[in-house]
C-alpha cells in the first residue's frame, strides 16, 4: 500500500511555486526531497543529497523527529568553478545551507539509527522504539 501526504505534497508545491516566483529562499531547492517509509522493523528516510560531502550532513533524531542540516558548497575541488562576480549565461544548480525536519509516523529507537550516503542518496535507518514493534500473540484455545 502507497502512503501518499497530500499535505506534504501541498507545502512542497507551494514553496517551489514561492522559490520561483521570488528566487531561493536561503537554501538550494528549498530542502532534499525525501522518501520515508515503514520497513517492518525500522522506518527508513532516503533523502536526495548529490553533491554533498557524507562529512558536511548532520543528522539528528529527537523524540519522533529527523532533523537533516547540511550545506552543498558552491566551490570545491571542481575544475572551471567560476569566480563570484562571474557573469553567467544560465544559474540552475542550487547552492547553500538546507535544513529538513521530518516527523516520523512512530515512535523512534534513538540509540540503533544508521546513517549511510551512497551515490548522493542518504539512508537513515531507525528501528521502531520495542514497545511500538508488532507482536504476534497466540491464541488459545478455550
Amino acid at each position: 500500500m502507497t502512503y501518499r501526504n497530500p499535505f506534504g505534497e501541498l507545502q512542497d508545491e507551494l514553496e517551489q511555486m514561492l522559490d520561483g516566483a521570488f528566487g531561493p529562499s536561503g537554501s538550494w531547492g528549498v530542502h532534499p526531497r525525501i522518501d520515508v517509509f515503514d520497513a517492518g522493523e525500522a522506518f527508513v528516510l532516503k533523502a536526495e543529497v548529490p553533491g554533498i560531502d557524507p562529512g558536511d550532513i548532520e543528522v539528528t533524531i529527537e523524540d519522533d523527529t529527523v532533523t537533516l542540516r547540511g550545506e552543498r558548497a558552491s566551490s570545491g575541488p571542481e575544475k572551471d568553478v567560476p569566480e563570484r562576480d562571474a557573469a553567467y549565461h544560465r544559474r540552475e544548480r542550487r547552492f547553500g545551507r538546507f535544513r529538513r525536519v521530518v516527523r516520523m509516523p512512530g515512535r523512534l529507537a534513538h540509540d540503533e539509527a544508521r546513517a549511510e550516503c551512497r551515490n548522493g542518496v542518504l539512508t537513515v535507518r531507525i528501528p521502531k522504539a520495542k514497545e511500538s514493534r508488532p507482536r504476534r500473540v497466540a491464541v488459545q484455545a478455550a
